[in-house]
């Protein structure tokens, strides 16, 4: 029973991760064609990332809703949420989450202090292997709670 459970709350996060994923890559689908839906949704997303245009990437000459280590971040945690899916239990702890972080980290610095340019691509991989770890922290957290919501619900 708890196993349905915690499937169901496995597909709920993906789902939610996708339709996150549907709206950041949303220039893709919708094109120059109806602009006040692009401008709607870039709002939507303005509060979680900066979205400057020369760090984004574009799809039909429109720039993505996030940028490319936002859209990296996002896109690791839905391709972690659909391999959360596979009969495998990963877990990660706090350290490693820590761990992940570091490539990001190091680019932002390396490109504040003038050692290379911006670059969309490693933007897009640091903030991968960061939003995988991320999700799997998230998720194991959330289920930890939910493990526990129904063990009081039990007695």
């Amino acid at each position: 029973m708890l196993n349905k459970k915690v499937f169901s709350l496995k597909l709920i996060l993906l789902v939610g991760i996708i339709l996150w994923n549907i709206g950041i890559f949303s220039p893709c689908i919708f094109g120059k064609d109806n602009l006040f839906i692009y401008y709607l949704i870039k709002f939507f997303y303005s509060p979680v990332c900066h979205q400057k245009i020369e760090k984004s990437f574009t799809c039909n000459h429109l720039q993505l809703m996030v940028c490319a280590r936002c859209t990296g971040i996002y896109f690791g945690a839905m391709i972690t949420a659909i391999l959360n899916l596979l009969p495998v239990s990963v877990s990660i702890s706090k350290r490693l989450l820590f761990y992940s972080a570091i490539p990001m980290l190091v680019d932002v610095i390396l490109i504040n202090l003038g050692v290379y340019q911006y670059n969309k691509v490693i933007s897009f991989i640091t903030g991968n292997i960061f939003g995988a770890s991320v999700f799997i922290f998230i998720f194991e957290a959330i289920k930890d709670y939910f493990v526990e919501l129904t063990k009081e619900k039990d007695f």
